[in-house]
């Protein structure tokens, strides 16, 4: 696209690593090195905004402090995404939806929203069957990994995996290390749910074989070159190979793919379908169907379509208005025991506790685990201990019955030399 643009990016929060977040620093920092002018704007900013704004990144929490109209909006996230919509009514926008359920990931009905963008089938599913949203409208480009950001690896694949990790929402699954163990293969876990976090994963996911993650983790696992089994505790989806890649590829190796059921017998299974030449093709595949740049220029297409459209039509202020209206009445509280929003904190609350619970549970089961095997230790002592006290027993019984017998002949024979009668 000739010249810059300004693009206004928008996500809910920018606090800690996490996936729309990466998504959001993977497409500013590339669209920077494009030439183009991002800004991002989220009600949350947190350290993890520091590796936006170290790259000359503008990162606000207040939109009126962005001074310059952008000539795009590229949102995620309905309540920013809305914000933004108010705060630039002229400007046309690209909604992105990157979830099925997640109630942030709502579509905005507003007329200034140019084209809504979905990450895999269900998202287009959601937009088009439960929001009425026109499917002329979607646009579904699948998630991408900044290869830029992956350093070579170290070593090539085993013949058998002898790394596993468990990344991103498969990092709480009990029966990921129960199914690892079984096989003696060493395993982590890389998460916040499991309170191991850290900005560059990719750093780490290269010195794996295995890496068992579900949606955007597992295309970056598979670019990162290494053997991906597709899981979380919603379900599997087994082993990527090169046969069943276009598939869950199509289902962003998220929900519509998880349709078996989790067990260690299964996930078992699974590990023992490696092969480290087909997870070799797998990540040469991944790479260039994944790659950032591909899903840089859809975007810069899509903009250059959403922005002819509104020059050539206008939105109105009645229509911006009715859109207001609506946003308005579906977000925003109406009276003083409306419980729409004081339920958000206590949420992040509960979500902060169970995730406590999980890593105490996980301890618990390893202390468990430890505590049967040195049981299982102590009673085979034990009974290597009575077994040798009866082998014992059995020689003082024989070296009794030994003595016995000597003193008899003994006897028998000072009898002879006094002359006296033998026993019978």
């Amino acid at each position: 696209m000739a010249g810059g643009l300004t693009i206004l990016f928008t996500n809910i929060w920018l606090e800690r690593y996490g996936g729309s977040e990466v998504v959001v620093r993977d497409l500013a920092l590339g669209s920077l090195r494009r030439g183009h002018r991002p800004i991002v704007y989220t009600p949350a900013i947190g350290l993890f905004a520091q590796e936006l704004t170290a790259k000359g990144i503008a990162v606000v929490d207040d939109l009126r402090l962005v001074a310059e109209r952008p000539d795009v909006i590229h949102a995620h996230h309905v309540i920013p995404c809305a914000e933004a919509i108010m705060r630039f009514p002229e400007v046309p926008v690209v909604n992105v939806c990157h979830a099925f359920e997640h109630w942030v990931e709502a579509p905005a009905h507003f007329p200034q929203v140019g084209a809504y963008v979905a990450v895999d089938e269900a998202c287009r599913d959601r937009f088009v069957h439960t929001q009425g949203i026109d499917p002329a409208r979607v646009v579904v480009l699948m998630n991408a990994v900044d290869l830029s950001r992956i350093s070579a690896r170290s070593r090539p694949l085993p013949d058998r995996p002898r790394r596993a990790l468990a990344f991103g929402k498969a990092s709480s699954v009990l029966q990921i290390g129960a199914a690892c163990e079984a096989l003696a293969i060493e395993y982590e876990a890389l998460d916040q749910r499991v309170g191991r976090e850290v900005p560059d994963p990719e750093r780490h996911l290269v010195g794996f074989d295995l890496v068992f993650a579900s949606a955007r983790a597992a295309i970056e696992a598979l670019c990162c070159g290494c053997a991906v089994i597709v899981c979380d505790a919603r379900g599997s989806a087994g082993l990527v190979t090169s046969e069943n890649f276009a598939t869950l590829r199509a289902k962003n190796f998220g929900l519509r793919s998880l349709t078996r059921p989790l067990t260690a017998q299964g996930l078992i299974e699974e590990i023992r379908l490696y092969d480290r030449e087909d997870a070799r093709r797998v990540c040469e595949r991944a790479r260039s169907d994944a790659d950032l740049e591909r899903l840089l220029d859809a975007f810069d297409e899509l903009y250059e379509k959403v922005m002819s459209a509104a020059r050539a039509a206008p939105v109105s202020r009645e229509a911006h208005e009715a859109a207001v209206a609506r946003f308005l009445h579906a977000y925003l509280p109406r009276h003083p025991n409306d419980p729409r929003w004081p339920w958000l904190a206590e949420r992040k609350a509960l979500g902060e506790r169970i995730a406590a619970l999980e890593s105490e549970l996980q301890a618990a089961i390893r202390k468990a685990v430890e505590r049967e095997a040195l049981g299982e230790r102590v009673a085979a002592i034990e009974h290597q201990l009575h077994v040798a006290n009866e082998k014992v027993k059995a020689a003082e019984e024989s070296v009794a019955i030994l003595k016995r017998s000597r003193l008899l002949r003994l006897g028998r024979w000072l009898r002879r030399i006094r002359g006296l009668p033998l026993p019978y």
